[in-house]
């Protein structure tokens, strides 16, 4: 009995030490190209309604299909560069995720979570499965830039951004 309370003692505190447990879901929606379903994303954030500035958030990314870190890496670049972030940045930001992002086969979990400090950690997984840190990006301009690709009102995906942040369409 006692080896069974250490055990589940153990277990209590690696869970309640995870930051996602702190989150509270603000939305939900699927990225559609064409006639695919590339992937569904979850928003969570420390508190309802969603709000710009409230730090930690994390972002979810379910994906639909294979897609090689390369070709992943290209278009958070596009997304960026149309958003207008600095070209010295995304340079920057490209280069260090290349040494993150593993290739994503279909039912991978990409995850992102920005602390309160502006720390961005990436995490990845499949649901049911342990979710693996993967890396750490110490520019605190990096975790917003990368959750506008979503949340900007310049997102090329507005009718997404809604129900990220919770809009009932």
């Amino acid at each position: 009995m006692k080896i069974l309370y250490l055990v589940l003692s153990i277990f209590s505190l690696s869970v309640s030490a995870s930051p996602f447990l702190q989150l509270i879901k603000s939305g939900e929606g699927e990225m559609d190209y064409l006639f695919w379903t590339i992937y569904r994303a979850e928003l969570y954030v420390d508190s309802l309604p969603y709000q710009e500035e409230s730090f930690p958030k994390a972002l979810k990314i379910e994906y639909y299909r294979d897609i090689d870190s390369d070709d992943l890496i290209d278009a958070t670049k596009d997304q960026w560069l149309h958003l207008g972030i600095n070209q010295a940045l995304i340079t920057q930001w490209t280069a260090e995720l290349t040494t993150i992002w593993p290739d994503i086969s279909k039912g991978d979990e990409l995850i992102i979570y920005v602390s309160k400090d502006g720390e961005s950690t990436f995490y990845s997984g499949q649901e049911g499965q342990t979710v693996k840190r993967l890396g750490q990006v110490d520019d605190h301009q990096f975790g917003r830039a990368f959750l506008d690709i979503w949340l900007s009102d310049k997102t090329t995906e507005p009718k997404l951004r809604a129900k990220l942040m919770g809009s009932v369409e």
